[in-house]
């Protein structure tokens, strides 16, 4: 009988510690309260971003349906994300297909995104966190975000290269 239970003790004990593996951040519809709409101070030059041939300002974006999701990043970062669901954003550009887009930050890192990558469902171009618009000198005014590869950013299984912030541009490639 103490044979069992031990047994049955380390199967629980290993099956609580090993989990399923990384799992996805959750992205569920915006709850929050209705936050004060974006003014003058924080719109305008800089809070611009160009999809496909379109500008959308900070404002135009807000408008959109919003999503959070609650994520820790290896940057220091750590929070409820608030943005608009990525692939809903480039539709409402008009680019309803792609094989690969480009996104462009502000310092000039590029990064191709496929259509197919792991997680893009999910992925939102975030504009706050914790209720506070991402400022222009810290990772704003736009971060590409994927929760499905949040786990695997902090265990280092995801190499984070998708993760753009200080988004200023993306457009289809193909």
């Amino acid at each position: 009988m103490i044979c069992f239970r031990y047994l049955l003790g380390m199967v629980v004990l290993l099956l609580a510690t090993s989990g399923p593996g990384p799992f996805a951040a959750e992205v569920v519809p915006f709850d929050g309260a209705i936050i004060e709409r974006t003014t003058a101070t924080v719109s305008g030059e800089g809070y611009d971003i160009k999809i496909g041939e379109q500008q959308f300002s900070l404002m135009q974006i807000e408008n959109m349906p919003a999503f959070q999701t609650k994520i820790k990043t290896h940057w220091g970062a750590e929070g409820t994300f608030v943005g608009v669901n990525f692939i809903d954003l480039l539709r409402r550009a008009g680019i309803d297909t792609f094989t690969r887009v480009f996104a462009r930050a502000s310092n000039d890192y590029k990064v191709t995104i496929s259509s197919d990558d792991a997680g893009i469902d999910q992925a939102l171009l975030a504009y706050r966190i914790d209720d506070t618009i991402l400022a222009l000198n810290d990772k704003g005014p736009y971060w590409l975000i994927w929760p499905e590869q949040a786990e695997g950013l902090l265990t280092g299984e995801d190499s984070g290269t998708k993760w753009v912030w200080s988004v200023v541009e993306i457009r289809k490639v193909r």
